[in-house]
């Protein structure tokens, strides 16, 4: 504190008006973040409880959450539109004339990741559309990130309301301004749950197992040191 103290003191006027103004403006963004987590998209949670469907549920989030947003996001008739911290502006338009049509709805922000959360709607099934909050870059997952301790890595799992998607757990890897999938499972089950880091490197789920007899078990799921995933029973 006695450091950030004599570092202020020792600005010159012009130096410290403008070392106001970015640390304002950080602060600021820095609350809008937290303030803003997406909010799930499931039907029997608060918001949704009397809905039945996921693109209603998802309206619903929507109209909760761009009121939240103090002007970073919002809609009129033409999209959605998301407010960079470049200065620039993201629209999102609704793809209403391809043969699957889709409709995007604000969910909220990923604060570990600095990304906007939007949820896409299709006639069958859904996803997530992540757009980078600095440069609005954006790419599709299959649900909401839980992100590693570090905020290097991320695990999405395919539930049964998505899209169809035989990789029901993804590990996707942060990458500058950009995210790559880093690696993916194809299990003979089909409803990985629960997931938690174990540290920077691993992480578990459960799931059903239905041999030798029905049970929930918990996998473990663990990068080498040469960059290798790989799966195993237990923790």
């Amino acid at each position: 504190m006695y450091r950030f103290l004599a570092a202020l003191i020792s600005l010159h006027p012009g130096q410290l008006a403008t070392a106001w103004v970015a640390g304002v403006f950080l602060a600021g963004f820095i609350r809008f973040l937290v303030a803003q987590e997406p909010i799930p998209l499931a039907t029997g949670q608060p918001l949704c409880k009397t809905i039945l469907n996921t693109s209603d549920c998802a309206h619903a989030i929507e109209a909760r959450q761009i009121p939240l947003s103090h002007g970073r996001a919002r809609r009129d008739r033409l999209g959605l539109h998301l407010r960079l911290t470049n200065g620039r502006t993201k629209s999102v338009v609704d793809d209403t004339a391809s043969a699957q049509p889709t409709g995007f709805f604000y969910l909220g922000v990923c604060s570990a990741l600095g990304y906007y959360v939007l949820s896409a709607q299709y006639d069958e099934g859904s996803a997530v559309h992540l757009v980078n909050a600095r440069t609005g870059w954006s790419v599709e997952i299959a649900n909401l990130p839980t992100v590693s301790p570090d905020r290097r890595r991320f695990v999405t799992l395919s539930l049964g309301h998505e899209r169809y998607d035989p990789e029901r757990v993804q590990v996707w890897l942060v990458q500058g301004d950009t995210l790559r999938k880093e690696w993916s499972l194809v299990p003979e089950y089909d409803d990985p749950h629960d997931v938690r880091w174990l540290s920077n490197r691993s992480f578990e789920f459960a799931h059903s197992r239905f041999e030798p007899t029905i049970a929930i078990v918990v996998d473990t799921a663990a990068i080498d040191s040469t960059g290798q995933w790989a799966t195993r029973l237990g923790p």
